[in-house]
């Protein structure tokens, strides 16, 4: 089995629970400085830890996949291809965005997705008027 490096979404399924990383390292019967490394990334979730997560969480294990994060990656790396601004956002910068801050590069996809769609608004609307002059 490869090693699970989930510490965003870790620290996201603690934070929305409201719990501190003290409460989670008990809950969990780690130590809160061991929680702290898998939050930063610094240590692999391991298989005992995840059944702890999921049994006492009751979220499937596939979520703290690294799947999701490769899927947000390719779509950054799509949204941004288009972008005058992509060749300043290196490879590296994209997946540290897509795995530590999911949320954030979830916004800037939604972001890209609405400035995609007013584009062809504004297309259309070019199209209409010059077709009318």
């Amino acid at each position: 089995m490869s090693k699970t490096y989930a510490g965003a979404r870790l620290r996201r399924l603690r934070e929305e629970r409201g719990l501190s990383q003290a409460e989670l390292a008990r809950m969990l019967a780690i130590s809160p400085s061991y929680l702290n490394q898998m939050e930063h990334d610094s240590r692999p979730l391991t298989v005992p830890v995840l059944l702890r997560l999921t049994e006492a969480f009751g979220v499937d294990p596939g979520f703290f996949s690294e799947r999701d994060t490769t899927r947000v990656l390719a779509d950054l790396r799509e949204a941004l291809a288009d972008e005058v601004g992509a060749a300043r956002v290196s490879a590296a910068e994209l997946s540290e965005l897509a795995s530590r801050l999911p949320g954030v590069a979830n916004v800037l996809l939604d972001l890209g997705r609405r400035n995609q769609a007013l584009a062809g608004r504004l297309a259309e609307a070019a199209e209409l008027r010059g077709g009318g002059g």
